[in-house]
């Protein structure tokens, strides 16, 4: 007499299918917490971009306000939803050095400008030449 013993159908298969689930199930988290990161860096970028465009026009403010007052020193304020501060050192004569730093978010950049100034009969401004501007660190 035989004994036949019955096999279990199909439980190969149903072992491969469960290990391709799981690496497939792998492959998705790992393909979603990268778009996370994707996502994030590109807020950093863009807030660093605010950033930049602050600290040009801060710089770009601080000329005009030159127009008005030779004298002007610097100051702070807000600009475009992020924060603005102009120094400006006397570099000798009508030499003047305009530092802008602008902030949005977390972010801050900065922008020098080397700039000589003509002035009028009542002491302003009345030429500002640009002689350099450039992404400070």
């Amino acid at each position: 007499m035989r004994c036949t013993e019955k096999k279990p159908r199909g439980v190969i298969a149903l072992i491969t299918v469960l290990i391709v689930m799981a690496v497939l199930l792998s492959i998705g988290v790992t393909i979603s917490s990268i778009g996370q990161d994707e996502i994030v860096l590109s807020g950093v970028v863009q807030d660093g971009e605010n950033a930049f465009a602050v600290a040009d026009a801060c710089v770009e403010e601080g000329l005009e306000r030159f127009k008005t007052n030779g004298a002007y020193a610097g100051g702070s304020f807000q600009l475009d939803g992020g924060n603005c501060l102009i120094t400006v050192t006397n570099l000798g004569g009508n030499d003047r050095l305009v530092h802008g730093e602008g902030s949005y978010a977390r972010e801050i950049r900065m922008i020098d400008a080397n700039v000589t100034l003509k002035f009028n009969t009542a002491a302003n401004a009345k030429k500002v030449t640009i002689n350099s501007w450039a992404e400070a660190n």
